[in-house]
């Protein structure tokens, strides 16, 4: 179908899921497992020595950052037995007679690393009383970066694999559902083959005790916390381990917290979809609009469908087809901020320039021009199918697709087919999810949604602050992925607020 009236809409798998957000699941399938259940305070497992972090590549040129390593269990049922080591890093508050105390960050994927998105931005990615007021702390995760990696892929694969051509999103055939296996299967025994020993210790569930052996190392009695995105999972499952360690724990960009198979693989899709088509309406609406002429969408569809028949090449040697563009697009839905960025790329790749749009493709990937600067794209799907087993059903994921394909044309097909690595991959988590994640026990923990969040679906903060014990729901009324952090004034005040003295906005508070 392809003609210049009937236009298909090409969409990888791949990345259709990686997109910020996990899903919590219960493990199922196999052997019993036991669910953990709440903890007494940890043992302190290590301990934490600041150093100069001048040999490391990406946070070395960083002023004031300090690095640590701590020696945790590989895996907290058998403490005696072998070890890891987690990367942290600090920024001491630029306020020191006024120093509140540490705060643990955790800025999302799964797969984020805390530690260069820290070197990236200093104090800048929290607000500003906040990082004058708390040392700001992050680690890399289990499984991410400097913390037993996940390597599955060359950076030579890790290019074909996110810029290979889709299937057609609005009618995939029997024929693209099996490539999709395939493709999963061929991914799986990648990450087997290069991290086998490592994948059975990566789950939340562990790296929620190694926050808990932070606090301890760090020798505070109550644990401060912002967690973005996949980070509300981690500080959930932190709150229901161990409630008697929460300090104040702020939740931002909730993922769902009683998932079922539209959450994992549909609700997703129909979020992301809601912010593109408004991306596309705003140019369409503003006559000063760069590209599309009043027809954003229909314009990009051409577009698309023209560099698939031939790509537009880069000066480092490589090309942009239609599957590398949706991927610098989907970036640009991330804040409100970055929507003129979409249409100036579109723009420039309408007249043969690609370099915008693979630049912003790269920052989703965290490529750089001497190759993926992290394992970014690798860890997402080790930890995220590390907790969460699924099924090789083809027909399953096909019945999501047909509920979500109307909601969600361009990704409902990426959203549902993505369950197929989840599918194949070696289920072994020796420290599996709880059965609920409610924090009982806990102090107040403040849940931050975004009615027009791309990743994180606004009703999935609801759901999480409803179900957390001691959950409590603040809005922000806007467009992007998360809130605190220079979005609102309203929202940034009620964070400083809650962290510094644990005051509450008024119940109900919606911030524009």
């Amino acid at each position: 179908m392809k003609s210049s009236e009937v236009l298909t809409r090409r969409r990888s798998w791949r990345w259709a899921a990686l997109l910020g957000a996990a899903a919590l699941v219960v493990a199922c399938g196999g052997a019993a497992v036991v669910s953990p259940s709440p903890s007494p305070s940890g043992t302190v497992t290590g301990s934490i020595e600041w150093l100069s972090c001048a040999d490391d590549p990406i946070v070395g040129n960083h002023p004031e950052i300090r690095c640590a390593t701590l020696e945790v269990p590989l895996d907290y049922a058998n403490p005696s037995g072998p070890t890891a080591e987690i990367a942290l890093a600090i920024l001491p508050a630029a306020d020191q007679e006024n120093r509140v105390g540490p705060l643990l960050l955790n800025f999302g994927g799964p797969g984020a690393s805390g530690i260069d998105i820290l070197a990236d931005n200093g104090r800048a990615i929290v607000p500003a009383e906040i990082g004058n007021r708390f040392d700001l702390v992050t680690w890399d995760p289990r499984g991410v970066q400097r913390s037993l990696p996940v390597e599955c892929l060359t950076d030579e694969e890790m290019d074909v694999w996110i810029s290979e051509p889709g299937a057609d999103s609005e009618n995939p055939t029997q024929a693209d559902w099996e490539t999709a296996l395939d493709d999963a299967k061929w991914f799986a025994e990648k990450c087997v083959a290069g991290s086998e020993a490592v994948l059975p210790y990566i789950g939340t569930t562990a790296s929620a005790r190694d926050m808990e052996s932070i606090r301890a190392a760090m020798g505070v009695e109550k644990l401060d916390y912002i967690g973005y995105s996949y980070g509300t999972s981690l500080g959930s499952v932190f709150a229901t381990l161990y409630p008697n360690s929460v300090g104040h724990l702020i939740l931002d960009g909730a993922i769902d917290p009683s998932p079922d198979d539209d959450s994992e693989y549909g609700e997703q899709g129909v979020s992301i979809q809601g912010a593109l088509d408004r991306v596309m309406a705003w140019c369409d609406a503003d006559s000063a609009c760069p590209f599309g002429v009043g027809n954003t969408r229909k314009s990009m569809d051409a577009l698309f469908e023209k560099i698939d028949e031939r790509p537009v090449e880069l000066a480092d040697g490589r090309t942009v087809n239609s599957s590398l563009a949706w991927t610098g697009i989907i970036l640009t839905l991330y804040n409100r901020d970055y929507w003129d960025y979409a249409v100036q790329a579109l723009d420039e790749l309408s007249k043969g320039d690609g370099e915008l749009i693979a630049l912003l493709a790269d920052a989703y990937t965290d490529r750089t021009v001497s190759g993926f600067r992290s394992n970014s794209m690798e860890a997402f799907p080790a930890i995220n199918c590390t907790d969460n087993p699924a099924s090789t059903s083809i027909a399953k994921y096909r019945a999501i697709y047909e509920r979500f394909k109307d909601r969600a044309p361009d990704f409902a097909f990426g959203q549902a087919a993505s369950g197929l690595l989840c599918g194949v991959w070696p289920n072994v988590n020796v420290d599996p999810m709880p059965e609920i994640v409610d924090g009982a026990g806990a102090p107040p923990i403040m849940v931050v949604g975004t009615t027009g969040d791309p990743a994180t679906p606004y009703k999935w903060s609801e759901e999480m602050a409803a179900t957390l014990e001691s959950g409590f729901l603040l809005t922000y009324v806007g467009e992007g992925h998360t809130a605190v952090g220079g979005k609102s004034e309203c929202i940034d005040d009620a964070a400083i607020a809650f962290l510094i003295d644990g005051t509450l906005p008024p119940v109900g508070t919606r911030c524009e």
